[in-house]
């Protein structure tokens, strides 16, 4: 049973944050590189959306198989005994969660608002955070990153 949360643990790892890593290293690079940039937009959020539906199935499924390898390493009713592995790894979780609900929920969607209007129309709080909004993104997938290598680091620990 180990081996197999294990495996699923790892395949929706692998497909979190290998799927940031496709999007910000190939998907991205082609969408400002396209010729028809209002198309390749359609099309980066419509992939992005999908992404983001299926991401949240992966984090369920990290969750899940997360606590029941996590109980072979702590007692979960004395968080004073918890290694600085662990508590590491889960803070960073942490960190990535509320780093992409902020980008999913709350960034994107203001951003793609203020998108639609003319950039003539875009206050100086607009355009700090169409610029900002990018650097979520990359922060999310340096999270990311960040959490495989804590996950490492615990197992080897």
């Amino acid at each position: 049973m180990y081996i197999v949360l294990s495996w699923l643990h790892l395949v929706a790892a692998t497909f979190w944050v290998g799927g940031m890593l496709f999007l910000s290293l190939v998907a991205v690079p082609l969408l400002k590189s396209s010729t028809d940039q209002a198309q390749a937009q359609r099309w980066f959020i419509g992939v992005a959306r999908r992404f983001r539906t299926c991401v949240w199935g992966a984090i369920a499924i990290l969750f899940i198989t997360g606590t029941f390898l996590l109980s072979n390493h702590i007692d979960f009713a004395s968080p004073s005994t918890w290694s600085s592995s662990v508590i590491g790894k889960l803070i960073l979780v942490i960190l990535l969660i509320v780093t992409s609900l902020s980008h999913d929920r709350i960034i994107g969607p203001k951003v793609r608002a203020i998108k639609l209007q003319p950039s003539t129309e875009w206050t100086s709080r607009d355009r700090i955070l169409v610029r900002f909004a990018p650097w979520i993104g990359r922060m999310t997938m340096i999270l990311g990153l960040a959490v495989v290598l804590a996950g490492v680091v615990l197992v080897r620990s």
